[in-house]
């Protein structure tokens, strides 16, 4: 990997602002920021780096938004548009992600590590069905695990397809949800829970689950439990809007539309209140078509219109992600950086960064390709626009 470096670029600093220029540097994989200015150092005269970003929440094999329109594709067909879309997500800036179901780890072993975010993976989705196929929910943990699963991804309530007024009775009893999180962290695994509000939220924090996905209906009150917890909240906002769109267009049912009217009205309050109990925030996108792959920045615009600063939505998009996916590294044995230097720019950290010509403050300046001027990862400088080729 080598040692490279950057001199008089802005930086992002642990407040979600920009400082004086400086120089950063890197060297075998790693931040090393007390090294001397070197002659073939990047100019970042009027450029700005931040850590590199982070999607806390996607699915990079789904490439249709039915499962049976997904079931239609081939095997072979699956695989060129994963590494495809995984090519653009790099592009866009997103050196790490979390695989919230479809992806089997198998399947990365085909893909240049040079072309694609690091990735942990859920495998799959446990449901009540699956629960149930599985002869229980230990049996279906036990196979997500043994399929190579890193996060134990439990879907607790209702979603899109429930009726409108309707759907946060927990799928899973507070007893299941404990073994789960027991059984995932024998294994060295993580938790994380799809749960629009209710029970499920309350039942996925005491038990000790690491993230709530979506969290629509949060409560104060449950803000605040999840807090102390040490959870984070991964929203998702910007889906829920795409697939209001595909009603208007009319590519799905009418009838779902009352349920995400309720959910995109109910969701900016649920991140306000994550943010003002001192919840941390991830960003993830939940993309799952070819046209969201590589899109994933639009979600830092949408955590701004929902309340959070343009620094608050920086650190949820690069400091907050990496955290969560470090916990499970850590667990798993696998070398981490420590909570302190996830993504961040300190010495010592993954040489992960994101080298742009535009103030990403600025509304649409992070989602923009033309903005993007580098990608480095691991200490190798990547040229977007070869990416997305």
């Amino acid at each position: 990997m080598g040692a490279g470096g950057v001199r008089a670029i802005r930086v992002l600093d642990a407040r979600g602002g920009f400082g004086a220029p400086r120089r950063v540097g890197w060297r075998d994989g790693v931040f090393a920021l007390d090294g001397l200015p070197q002659a073939d150092d990047l100019d970042g005269s009027g450029l700005w780096l931040i850590p590199g970003l982070v999607d806390a929440h996607l699915h990079a094999s789904w490439h249709a938004f039915g499962a049976s329109e997904r079931e239609e594709l081939d095997a072979a067909r699956t695989r060129e548009l994963t590494a495809a879309g995984l090519r653009r997500t790099l592009a866009a800036g997103f050196t790490s992600a979390r695989d919230a179901g479809g992806l089997d780890p198998a399947e990365l072993s085909g893909i240049p590590e040079t072309e694609r975010p690091r990735i942990q993976c859920a495998v799959t989705l446990i449901d009540r069905t699956v629960a149930d196929a599985a002869g229980g929910i230990g049996r279906a943990v036990e196979q997500a695990l043994a399929a190579g699963a890193r996060w134990v991804k439990l879907v607790a309530t209702g979603g899109v397809a429930t009726a409108g007024g309707s759907g946060l009775d927990p799928v899973f009893t507070a007893a299941e949800m404990r073994a789960a999180v027991r059984l995932a962290e024998g294994a060295g695994a993580g938790v994380m829970v799809h749960a629009w509000g209710g029970e499920a939220i309350d039942d996925a924090v005491e038990a000790g689950a690491m993230s709530l996905e979506h969290g629509i209906f949060l409560t104060d009150a449950q803000a605040e439990r999840a807090a102390e917890r040490g959870v984070t909240l991964v929203p998702t906002l910007r889906i829920y809007r795409l697939v209001r769109r595909m009603i208007d267009r009319g590519e799905l049912p009418a009838t779902l539309r009352a349920r995400l009217d309720e959910a995109t009205g109910a969701h900016p309050r649920a991140v306000q209140r994550a943010r003002d109990a001192g919840l941390s925030i991830a960003l993830g996108t939940d993309s799952g078509t070819p046209q969201q792959h590589g899109s994933n920045a639009r979600e830092f615009d949408a955590l701004v219109s929902a309340g959070l600063t343009p620094g608050e939505a920086l650190l949820a998009a690069t400091r907050s992600g990496a955290e969560l996916l470090g916990r499970v590294a850590m667990r798993s044995g696998a070398p981490a950086p420590s909570p302190a230097s996830a993504g961040t720019v300190v010495d010592g950290a993954p040489a992960d960064a994101v080298i742009l010509r535009r103030d990403p403050r600025l509304p649409g300046a992070l989602a923009d390709p033309d903005a993007i001027a580098a990608v480095v990862l691991a200490g190798r400088v990547l040229d977007p626009a070869v990416l997305r080729t």
